[in-house]
């Protein structure tokens, strides 16, 4: 995996071979930095403006790609006409398409007893946050200081959850300092992505348009282990954390350096802009 600004004329060359574009990123820790508490997360006013460029040029197509429920990346985004794959695809919502997933629909009962079981099992323990995101049950523990704490909660999530994976009514993942509560579907961030590109996307998206994504968790390293060839996958992070991407990008500031770049060259043509390398960020 290599430093994107320092190879952006291979990427200058991969953008001028490709009419449109097709962008996708992720929010948290891609578009806006992690947060103590998932609360207090923000899009800063000037990648607002940015996302809201790509909204509304033709050769582009946006969608936010998140493990956050469809209510609170709308909120968070707050970018109109744009497509929003909410709780890792569970929920769709863009031009044309309105969608939430059946199964996980079937699965909201046993997602709600589980939830009430943890939040009755860790409500003494400082620091933790269980989070209700309608089709998906997020238990963060990045607030939990002490390891015996630490060691209660993971110990407590094994217990409770183990007779729902055992009967394969609910599944678990882990992401950054958080365990992810979902209903039993074969449908993450990957097969969402495979499923716009076969059925949703405009025509002239389709063949030729090249897909970017950017995202810095596990759920997003499973997109970038998926797309090989001609894509672009930005991984936001320290680079040992993954080898799937094709190039990396340090922060989320360096993510908004990365797209004013994408931007100005698709937007005026001027295939040089992308050579001038960090003398831009």
């Amino acid at each position: 995996m290599k430093y994107a600004f320092d190879h952006l004329q291979t990427i200058n060359e991969l953008l001028r071979a490709h009419n449109k574009i097709i962008l996708l990123t992720d929010f948290d820790g891609t578009l806006a930095s992690i947060q103590e508490h998932p609360d207090l997360a923000l899009l800063s006013e000037e990648m607002r403006q940015v996302l809201l460029k790509f909204s509304q040029n033709k050769t582009f197509f946006l969608g936010i790609v998140t493990g956050r429920s469809l209510r609170q990346i709308k909120r968070l985004v707050n970018i109109p006409k744009i497509l929003y794959a909410a709780n890792h695809g569970i929920e769709l919502e863009g031009p044309g398409i309105q969608f939430s997933s059946p199964e996980a629909k079937k699965a909201r009962y046993n997602l709600w007893h589980v939830y009430m079981q943890l939040f009755k099992s860790l409500r003494h323990i400082e620091g933790v946050y269980l989070e209700d995101k309608g089709y998906t049950v997020s238990l963060h523990y990045r607030l939990v200081k002490k390891a015996r704490d630490r060691e209660f909660v993971t110990n407590t999530l094994d217990r409770v959850i183990k007779p729902y994976l055992e009967k394969h009514i609910l599944s678990l993942s882990t992401g950054k300092m958080v365990y992810e509560i979902r209903p039993p579907v074969t449908w993450n961030k990957a097969t969402t992505i495979q499923w716009l590109l076969t059925n949703y996307f405009p025509l002239e998206f389709s063949g030729e348009a090249l897909l970017v994504y950017l995202g810095d968790d596990q759920a997003d390293i499973e997109v970038f282990t998926a797309f090989s060839g001609q894509r672009l996958m930005v991984f936001v992070g320290t680079p040992a954390d993954t080898s799937a991407a094709d190039y990396y990008v340090n922060s989320p500031e360096e993510v908004k350096s990365f797209l004013d770049l994408l931007y100005k060259q698709k937007d005026e043509g001027n295939h040089d802009l992308l050579t001038e390398g960090k003398r831009a960020i």
